[in-house]
């Protein structure tokens, strides 16, 4: 008789409850890819969104296979949370170029919260218990630290750097998020205080001014940015000044 040189199938690789299977087209996750695709969800769309069945579409596995990477969703919102702090810069402040430091704190700020700008709003889309470790620590220290060194008090370091979060993240949301979201032939909310379409739609109120402003040169979210900074600079100005004088009556 001939060999028989057929050769039976080999059986089927076990695998744990909810695993993606080691032969199948899934891919292997990691906490850190689950962290940047949570934030990614979270950051357009809002925590609300950011549910096991969307991040497993997302990575095209079941949402059971998630849990051989995480405990549940509150982990997954922490990850996001957490990710979103580290994102945020650690500038080396010079107190003899005050201004220029002020300036790449506030730009650097907007461009993570550009990145991700609903990620901002934690507080209103979800109550965390979020454990981001050191690095908000270091972060705050290091930003009052520049401000009482080139001259401001405490209070008005504190004042600042609230300032710094709520004139960022208004900006965003107000006017980034419209602004990187609109289309070409939606009306004009950004540069305009109030556009021409809507002033023409009530000619029975008088506005000169109004009128007149459309015709300064046309600002981007960028131009508006500047705005926001240059009139931070001068309340520190200000302030330092008022200091100044304070320490020194008589000059």
């Amino acid at each position: 008789m001939a060999e028989n040189k057929e050769k039976s199938s080999p059986e089927p690789i076990k695998r744990g409850r909810g695993r993606p299977r080691k032969d199948s087209e899934f891919q292997t996750l990691s906490k850190d890819q689950i962290a940047q695709k949570a934030l990614e969800i979270a950051g357009a769309e809002g925590y609300d969104a950011l549910t096991m069945h969307r991040l497993a579409t997302e990575f095209n596995v079941t949402p059971r296979a998630l849990y051989n990477y995480v405990a549940d969703r509150q982990e997954v919102i922490n990850l996001a949370v957490s990710r979103f702090i580290s994102i945020n810069p650690l500038i080396e402040f010079d107190c003899n170029d005050w201004k220029r430091g002020v300036t790449e704190a506030y730009n650097a700020t907007r461009k993570a919260y550009r990145a991700y700008p609903r990620a901002s709003q934690m507080a209103l889309d979800e109550k965390l218990k979020v454990e981001p470790g050191p690095f908000r620590n270091e972060l705050m220290e290091r930003i009052l630290a520049f401000y009482v060194d080139i001259g401001l008090t405490l209070k008005q370091a504190v004042a600042l750097v609230r300032a710094l979060e709520r004139d960022v993240l208004g900006f965003v949301m107000h006017v980034d998020y419209y602004y990187d979201r609109r289309s070409k032939d939606s009306p004009d909310y950004v540069s305009s205080l109030v556009p021409l379409q809507l002033l023409d739609a009530y000619p029975e109120v008088p506005t000169p001014l109004a009128r007149q402003s459309l015709e300064l040169p046309q600002q981007d979210s960028d131009d508006l940015f500047e705005e926001v900074i240059e009139l931070r600079l001068l309340a520190i100005a200000q302030m330092l000044e008022l200091n100044r004088t304070a320490e020194n009556p008589e000059q």
